[in-house]
Order: C-alpha cells, then structure tokens, then sequence
C-alpha cells in the first residue's frame, strides 16, 4: 500500500490530534497484535529520538465501505477503510525548535511519517510529509 502524502497541522497553544482516514482495497489488514506510530522530526530520516510521538496511536478497522476495480489487475475488489487518530500533548508540540526563526511567531516546518508495525515486525507506512506548527494566539 502506497503511503499518503499530505501536510498535517498543529499549534504550540494546545494538543495536536487528527483522524486519518485510510482507504484500501482487499483483504483486511492483519491489525491484531498491530501497532500505529507516529513520529514528528526535524527532516525525514533525522537521527535520534523523535522530536515528538505518539507510539500507540488509535486504530479502527472500519471495514468494507463498498467496492472498487482494481486498476492493477482490472478485478473489482473490496474497498477497506482504516481510522488512524494520533494524538501528541500540547507539551510536546509547544517544546519543538525554532521558535522565533526566521521571525517570533512564524510557523516552522517539520515533518512526520505515521505507521504501522504488524506483528510479525513488518512495516507500512500509511501517511507521511510536512508537519506545520503554528505559534497558535489563545494562550492554553
């Protein structure tokens, strides 16, 4: 399954979270024993600990939402939809670098990737790209 590829949004002044919809076709996915993660960093592929996680983010196989052909093999096949819903704690989003730079108050950009590890230690990536972090203007 190819990974989606969308920025996703947050602010310094209060929690991030998000539902992720997720639509496949075929089988279900061997969700059991299945965990999703998300990680925010500075750059993909930037060394160390995330700068910001959710390590067990919400996961709901909604099920088969209809039908639809298979471009690969022209077959119709079963439409799937998975429902991801990370969370971070504001905390964790007001910590993040680069505050005042270039100017206070500026949004700063960094980017995160969300997955899943099946049991059997394999892994999916399902979103990924730039993630926006606002300075926000109601204080928390």
């Amino acid at each position: 399954m190819a990974a989606i590829v969308e920025p996703l949004g947050a602010a310094r002044n209060r929690p991030f979270g998000a539902t992720l919809l997720t639509d496949y076709l075929g089988d279900p996915l061997p969700i059991t024993g299945a965990t999703a993660i998300m990680e925010v960093r500075l750059y993909p592929g930037a060394a160390g600990a995330a700068l910001a996680s959710d390590a067990d983010v919400t996961m709901v196989d909604v099920g088969q939402i209809g039908t639809m052909v298979d471009p690969a093999d022209g077959v119709s096949k079963p439409l799937r939809r998975l429902r991801l819903e990370p969370s971070i704690p504001m905390e964790a989003i007001r910590d993040l670098p680069g505050q005042n730079a270039p100017e206070a108050g500026d949004p700063q950009s960094f980017s995160y990737e969300v997955l899943i590890e099946y049991a059997d230690g394999l892994r999916d990536p399902l979103w990924l790209g730039e993630f926006i972090v606002e300075a926000g203007v109601v204080a928390p």
